[in-house]
């Protein structure tokens, strides 16, 4: 990220509220003057296995654990 100055991509306010992270654990903001709600990233975690589910030996489906 560069040096410049954080501001709200609706109205161009340089009020700003760091407003929690997404399911993604991207940091969220809220304008303090129009109530927007942004971010600056759109990364996405990694699925939790880097491998695909096990097949079933009798049916040849994946199986989904909950």
């Amino acid at each position: 990220m560069n040096n410049s100055t954080l501001s709200c991509p609706k109205c161009g306010s340089t009020s700003l509220y760091k407003n929690g992270h997404d399911k993604y654990g991207n940091q969220q903001f809220l304008c303090k003057l129009c109530h927007h709600s942004f971010k600056l990233s759109h990364s996405h975690k990694r699925k939790n296995f880097s491998f695909p589910y096990p097949k079933c030996t009798s049916c040849g489906k994946s199986k989904v654990f909950a």
